[in-house]
């Protein structure tokens, strides 16, 4: 096991804190970006390391705590796949489930 899959909400969520990131500073939001994908890189070795989401109570989707990221993801038979990326310091108007509550 060790593949890592982005699902296209998790990119998303991504392009869109490099966007808002990059309202005040482009080398910050790219800097911040790497530093995302090379943390959930980490956890390969170790897939099961992230704390259960508690909202979520399966065993297999997990969250990787990150300075003020929650990165969410998803243990399977062939890897591991990023379900989304929270920002803590992001305000969120989001009314719907988050992806890792309906995946």
């Amino acid at each position: 096991m060790n593949a890592i899959t982005w699902s296209g909400p998790a990119l998303d969520d991504v392009q869109a804190l490099r966007k808002w990131l990059g309202r005040d500073s482009k080398p910050l939001s790219d800097s911040v970006v790497e530093t995302i994908f090379d943390a959930i890189e980490k956890v390969i070795p170790f897939p099961r390391i992230g704390r259960v989401v508690a909202e979520v109570g399966d065993d297999t989707v997990r969250e990787l705590l990150f300075r003020t990221f929650r990165i969410v993801y998803k243990v399977t038979a062939g890897g591991i796949v990023v379900l989304g990326i929270l920002y803590g310091g992001r305000p969120s108007d989001r009314r719907e489930p988050r992806r890792w509550e309906i995946y």
